[in-house]
């Protein structure tokens, strides 16, 4: 079975504006439940980039994202006007396949779709097991649970069916880049921390990737960088690998409402830092999550 990395899929089909944020190629149905799909990731990207002569692990889970809304739309004829809601993504990644050479990271990824729940003419929902591999090693693997809607169910579950203008992010001051792994304020999302060490989310609405089109919710992908930022800084490791994380999201993270993002703890297991985190928004959990970091014995670094 040959899969092309000619091209990127269509981006609609991925919901991106920008092409050049599109990572799958290609896919191809192998029964009724299964796919294969291509996938490439670049090297040059301007926020997922290499680091220390490896991938982004981050990479993975957006990879996982496309992947979902892709199949719902081409193997479950969801209509592209249907809204998708991320209820859960988890991923883990082997850091000694992460290493970018000087030719581009294709990525075969064999999925499996579970859990499907059937509409009159579409699906409602459905989750997804992911399997990536680089010329037949394994890169990673995850899974993602995701919802589909209509756009009146939408407008039902945000706010009731009333209308309600959404303002602007509040303002937050970014935390030192270096203390978070990052290299430029633009990219940090979480604030200086607290005497108790809880950090105020930092929505930037401008941002050319986690905002690559006009949102309505914090999208669940900067949640992800968020809870990395806060795990790095955490445990004084900046420079540590991702080696896999886990968010659950079981209400809206609403972009112009203060947002709270505490540590609940850090946990060791034989290879690796387990950080366990809460988002805060309106006094309830809006997003529970847990990123795990290789121990020091087994770090890059």
């Amino acid at each position: 079975m040959k899969l092309s990395y000619d091209s990127t899929v269509p981006r609609q089909l991925v919901h991106r504006s920008a092409v050049a944020e599109v990572l799958l190629t290609d896919w191809q149905q192998t029964g009724a439940t299964t796919f294969v799909l291509a996938a490439q990731w670049p090297r040059g990207h301007s926020f997922y980039g290499v680091r220390d002569g490896q991938f982004d692990p981050l990479l993975a889970a957006e990879t996982i994202r496309q992947a979902g809304i892709l199949l719902a739309h081409v193997g479950f004829e969801v209509p592209q006007s249907c809204f998708f809601l991320m209820q859960r993504l988890a991923f883990g990644c082997v850091p000694e396949q992460l290493h970018a050479a000087d030719e581009p990271f294709d990525l075969v990824l064999t999925v499996e779709v579970g859990a499907v729940l059937r509409r009159a003419c579409t699906i409602g929902g459905m989750r997804i097991d992911v399997t990536l591999r680089h010329g037949g090693d394994l890169v990673g693997e995850g899974s993602g649970w995701l919802r589909c809607v209509s756009p009146a169910t939408y407008e039902r579950l945000r706010w009731g069916g009333q209308a309600r203008a959404v303002g602007p992010p509040p303002v937050v001051t970014p935390a030192d880049p270096a203390s978070v792994g990052r290299q430029h304020p633009a990219d940090v999302v979480v604030g200086p921390a607290d005497p108790q060490g809880t950090r105020q989310l930092r929505v930037p609405l401008h941002h050319p990737v986690l905002f690559d089109h006009p949102l309505d919710h914090v999208p669940g992908m900067l949640a992800f960088e968020a809870m990395r930022q806060a795990a790095l800084a955490a445990t004084g490791r900046p420079g540590a690998l991702v080696v896999g994380a886990d968010a659950t999201f079981p209400a809206f993270l609403e972009l112009d409402r203060e947002c709270t993002l505490v540590v609940r703890s850090v946990t060791a297991a034989p290879d690796r830092q387990l950080v366990n985190l809460h988002f805060i928004q309106d006094g309830a959990v809006a997003v529970h999550g847990e990123v795990a970091l290789p121990t020091e014995r087994f770090s890059r670094r």
